[in-house]
């Protein structure tokens, strides 16, 4: 084709990188892609099919400021297919930071390596780097021993969010880094008793947990020169840990050997972790991307300019096929070297529909891979620049979509507890009216807005309440009982505490993944910051202190982690249980259901719930959001009125029913006897502002 090395405007280079015959000229299938190190030599290869020349420097550290001003080694890399430049050197090269030296569209800049697998201090340098000498004692048995995968619960937490308060129980120098994950037996004051951290984590029993981007990103000054806190949605190296986690941000090595410690230890917790991932934009525009193909990364609108779908000033291409190709080498790279169990994709929305579908594939072909998670926003910040032929992964186009490509509902979220953008707003725990429908929707995890669209698998849609963004769950509750805008946040509220215990039910109970944001368990406060991004590490931390005042209602989400993670129904798969649930006539300001589930008789007649068996073959659930009790009948109980004529929606199970739970406690635990718990027939009554849940 035509000489793609010629100077163009930003509009030209749109035209040539939107045509078949440049990806077809171009696209390069190879996995040799960055720094292929062995002990004798290491081979590079760079991308960049528009450069005219690319020149790679070696250098003895990984900044100018650690003595290393100048590269002690420069050599011109020869062009072979494709576009792709190639430089090998010999020796242990293990350790050893270099950049490239690009020309390309009329300029000629130093950059890292896109597929740089280590860095150095704040990513401006990468590092050659052998990943065996960076792996934990026992690494090659990480994930042996972790368990089946249950109901997904995923629990949402920032690395330094998860230690940094001094009452977290972990050492000064690992509070907020990787390592404190690896401590064990953390707790409050000295105290067993307490639990944090770690041991909070196998106390409260969640299945997965969810880091924020922890990949290495540009918003912070990793030499901790500077007091800095973001939550990291600005990417820079997408293969590289990020430096301000570990102890020392200065040898490449250090980063990738505490960052596998942290998942090693959630592993062996039974625990496993999802990846936050942001492909959608990078840190800035002065990127490794633009520096080594100038606009092939990014969509740009017609008259050249970078597309903004993202809010961040620039939308990455997915649709192009080496970046749909880098999205896949990086997806695939983090769970062979780092044992990954599944991602949550940022602003999925701007990917295409035919990306995700070919990183869900690449996953299901890895060994275990149809285990491993895959998630995601379903949404944008704004319209983008996507090439014509392509839809984008938004929750209106769900079906378009694999049905293990799981979406964030935020029906579920705004028929709760009200809009997130509306702090005033309310939903169905806390005062809207007329919201019965919508919440009967939640639990089949459906979606009401969007054409009323309806999940292709039970576990596509991912019910929660509160994430990073926007209020806590606490916080937004407290607004919605006050008049005023600057309410206590921190003060005790009976009021909050009941319709929080009520939106935790409700969401649990829901068909799909569940989801919560970590603290929300122990009524986190963010003091009223809705968006607390780059706040101070003391408004976005973990209060330890404040998780202990709240033990009450973690005990109650415990126990829902426990019921979920007990009862087989929501462990399935398929749109066959939705056959299994039946609604109650109910009230207004009530909904009332019954779920059962498959399991054999003989395999749910167990009398504890270590065995992750459920004792029952039915479960009762009602959310009551009135402000008074209501009384309901119980399904196959007998009428106190005779002449009411029981409802289809009845099922006539044989066995007393026994409450599990007023809305208030649990009344089971891991040990808890069958006879321990009492029985009911006939009626129950659902406390105010409560879920009230049933088996048998």
């Amino acid at each position: 084709m035509e000489n793609v090395t010629q100077k163009r405007t930003p509009g030209e280079w749109r035209e040539l990188f939107s045509s078949q015959e440049f990806e077809e000229a171009y696209e390069y299938g190879g996995d040799d892609l960055g720094a292929v190190y062995q002990t004798q030599g290491t081979d590079f290869a760079l991308w960049a099919p528009t450069a005219e020349r690319a020149e790679l420097l070696l250098y003895r550290a990984g900044s100018a400021e650690e003595g290393a001003a100048e590269p002690f080694d420069r050599t011109e890399a020869v062009r072979t297919e494709k576009g792709v430049f190639r430089v090998h050197k010999n020796g242990d090269l293990s350790g050893v930071y270099y950049t490239w030296l690009v020309t390309a569209n009329g300029q000629t800049q130093e950059t890292a390596d896109p597929y740089a697998k280590a860095a150095g201090v704040n990513g401006q340098r990468s590092m050659v780097i052998d990943l065996k000498k960076a792996e934990p004692e026992g690494w090659d048995k990480d994930q042996e021993k972790l368990p089946k995968a249950p109901a997904p619960v995923v629990w949402e937490v920032h690395v330094g969010d998860f230690s940094h308060d001094p009452q977290s129980g972990v050492s000064e120098e690992n509070r907020g880094k990787y390592k404190a994950f690896s401590e064990k037996d953390t707790c409050l004051d000295g105290n067993t008793g307490n639990p944090t951290c770690m041991s909070w984590l196998k106390w409260l029993g969640v299945t997965h947990v969810q880091i924020l981007p922890m990949y290495d990103y540009g918003s912070v000054d990793e030499t901790g020169k500077k007091i800095q806190y973001n939550w990291g949605y600005d990417p820079m190296n997408y293969f590289v840990p990020e430096g301000s986690y570990a102890t020392d941000p200065y040898h490449g090595e250090v980063r990738v050997r505490e960052c596998r410690e942290m998942i090693q230890a959630l592993h062996r917790a039974g625990i496993r972790v999802i990846m936050d991932v942001v492909y959608n934009h990078t840190f800035s525009i002065d990127s490794v991307f633009q520096k080594t193909v100038p606009y092939y990364f990014y969509r740009q609108e017609a008259d050249g300019s970078f597309s903004d779908g993202s809010a961040c000033g620039n939308d990455t291409a997915s649709e192009r096929r080496m970046y749909r190709r880098y999205m896949i080498d990086c997806i695939c790279y983090w769970v062979k070297e780092y044992h990954v169990d599944g991602f949550r994709f940022d602003l999925m929305g701007l990917h295409d529909t035919e990306t995700m579908n070919e990183i869900r594939a690449a996953l299901d072909c890895l060994p275990g891979g149809k285990e491993i998670l895959m998630y995601g926003e379903p949404w944008t910040a704004g319209k983008t620049a996507i090439q014509p032929g392509y839809e984008q992964a938004l929750k209106c186009n769900a079906a378009l979509l694999s049905d293990r490509i799981g979406f964030f509902n935020d029906d579920i979220r705004d028929s709760i507890k009200g809009s997130v953008f509306e702090v005033k707003e309310t939903g169905f725990v806390n005062g809207a009216k007329g919201l019965e429908t919508q919440i009967r929707s939640s639990v089949l995890g459906f979606c009401d807005g969007m054409g009323g669209y309806q999940p292709s698998s039970a576990h596509q849609s991912v019910s929660y309440v509160s994430a990073h963004d926007n209020y806590t769950l606490w916080d937004k509750l407290v607004h919605t009982l006050t008049d005023s805008m600057e309410p206590d946040f921190g003060a005790y509220n009976e009021a909050a505490l009941a319709q929080n215990r009520l939106a935790a039910g409700i969401y649990f109970t829901c068909l799909g993944i569940t989801f919560l944001q970590a603290g929300e368990e122990a009524a986190r406060t963010k003091y009223g910051d809705d968006n607390s991004y780059r706040s101070a590490a003391k408004v976005n931390q973990l209060d330890w202190t404040r998780m202990h005042e709240y033990r009450d209602l973690a005990e109650f989400y415990r126990g829902l982690i426990l019921l979920r993670k007990s009862f087989p129904a929501w462990r399935q798969r398929s749109l066959e249980v939705l056959d299994q649930i039946s609604f109650v006539d109910a009230p207004e300001g009530c909904v009332a259901f019954t779920i059962r589930t498959g399991a054999e008789p003989e395999a749910a007649a167990e009398s504890v719930l270590t065995d992750n068996v459920a004792p029952w073959q039915e479960l009762f659930i009602i959310y009551n959001a009135n402000k008074e009790a209501v009384e309901f009948r119980l399904p196959g109980g007998k009428c106190s009125d005779p002449e009411q004529e029981p409802s289809e929606n009845y099922f006539a199970l044989e066995g007393k029913w026994q409450l599990l739970t007023d809305g208030t406690r649990f009344k089971i635990k891991e040990d808890t006897k069958l006879e321990q718990i009492k029985e009911l027939e006939g009626s129950v009554w659902a406390e105010p502002v409560s879920i009230t849940i049933l088996g048998r």
